[in-house]
């Protein structure tokens, strides 16, 4: 077991860094912030980088990366946002899903478009009553002709306003079923008739959005079902280790953005004489943050190892996205008292980091439902 960085990885690293730097600066960050905007212009450059290739298998033009460099590209894209690190997790749920169950008709149609950028995916599964009980879910799906009309409501859907998206979404198509073996996939492009979004006003988050949609009898075509009837909650459970490992990945990359942002401002601001870094009451915290960055980082790198080796990792996905999650609130927070009264402003990225993560303990799985997992797989 060597999670030592091969070279590949090294270069790889060092090449998200650059297109960071080149696509992402800090005063256009802000602004997209600011106005709600995910930049075009990212996305496409994101796509010539071949980034979104590399969550597409091979056979559908992509590159079917390993998790260990996916992780390496979350980390890094998330470091001036976690929502740049976000659309491309969007993406790379979206294909897993349809390259292990959509027909090969469907396939064909899509993943080669991801790959080029010309399309984007999102996944919407909660409602307004249902939450943690996704599978409660009860937007629903009746078959007529040779179409499904959609009619319903999806709460939280991150992505799904972006230009030429399609959103997978989970419905009920048998309501007399037990609730999970009742649910299906469809894709839907985002502007199909019928079909609403309105962006929610939101504490974080804001560049990539969260959404609110709206089915008013959405007809979709019989190829946009995604797999077999009735068969979607298993669809949903499949790819569960690979998006708590994103989760974590992505966090991280907030994270050291936060520490490191932390440590500089400690080594300028001057009270009482001295940096503020040199005393130990202000030391001692970013000792405290730098050790927790670090231990996410090796428990990120874990998960990732053991979901390539095909080895069983859901107990470790869920203890990185339950870590990392928390860790990334925890070392926001000690940055924001760092900063004390800059912090609250604008002119400096800790308070975007802090809104940011906010979001992270709740989204994709609570830390509540994260701990219930763990204790399951210790055993109890």
């Amino acid at each position: 077991m060597n999670f030592e960085p091969t070279t590949e990885q090294k270069i790889l690293r060092e090449a998200v860094g650059r297109f960071v730097a080149k696509n992402c600066p800090l005063n256009d960050v802000r602004r997209w912030d600011r106005d709600g905007e995910f930049p075009e212009a990212v996305h496409r450059a994101m796509a010539e980088a071949g980034y979104p290739a590399m969550m597409v298998p091979e056979a559908y033009g992509g590159l079917g990366s390993p998790m260990s460099d996916c992780v390496i590209v979350y980390e890094e894209l998330a470091r001036p946002s976690v929502d740049f690190a976000t659309r491309l997790a969007l993406i790379s749920w979206g294909s897993m899903i349809l390259a292990d169950f959509a027909s090969e008709e469907l396939k064909q149609e899509i993943l080669p478009r991801v790959v080029s950028g010309d399309v984007k995916l999102s996944f919407s599964l909660t409602e307004p009553n249902s939450g943690s009980d996704a599978a409660s879910l009860q937007t629903r799906a009746r078959k007529d002709g040779d179409d499904w009309v959609l009619t319903g409501q999806k709460l939280f859907s991150s992505g799904s306003d972006a230009k030429d998206n399609m959103i997978i979404v989970a419905v009920r198509t048998d309501p007399s079923a037990p609730k999970h073996r009742g649910i299906s996939l469809f894709l839907v492009p985002n502007d199909a008739p019928n079909l609403t979004i309105r962006r929610l006003e939101t504490v974080g988050r804001k560049i990539v959005g969260l959404n609110e949609i709206f089915f008013d009898e959405v007809r979709v075509p019989q190829r946009y079902l995604i797999g077999e009837v009735n068969q979607g909650w298993k669809y949903v459970t499949r790819h569960l280790e690979r998006e708590r490992i994103t989760l974590a990945a992505n966090y991280l990359g907030s994270a050291t953005s936060a520490v490191n942002d932390a440590v500089a401002y400690a080594r300028e601001r001057e009270q009482f004489g001295q940096p503020i870094g040199s005393f130990q009451s202000i030391a001692h915290m970013l000792a405290d943050m730098a050790t927790e960055l670090e231990a996410a980082r090796w428990m990120t790198a874990m998960a990732a190892w053991r979901y390539d080796q095909k080895l069983p990792c859901a107990k470790e996905a869920s203890m990185a996205k339950l870590f990392v999650s928390e860790m990334l609130g925890r070392v926001t927070s000690m940055g924001m008292q760092i900063l004390g009264g800059h912090a609250y402003t604008t002119d400096h990225d800790m308070q975007r980091h802090w809104r940011d993560a906010r979001n992270a303990t709740v989204g994709g799985g609570t830390s509540q439902v994260q701990r219930s997992l763990i204790a399951r797989e210790i055993g109890l």
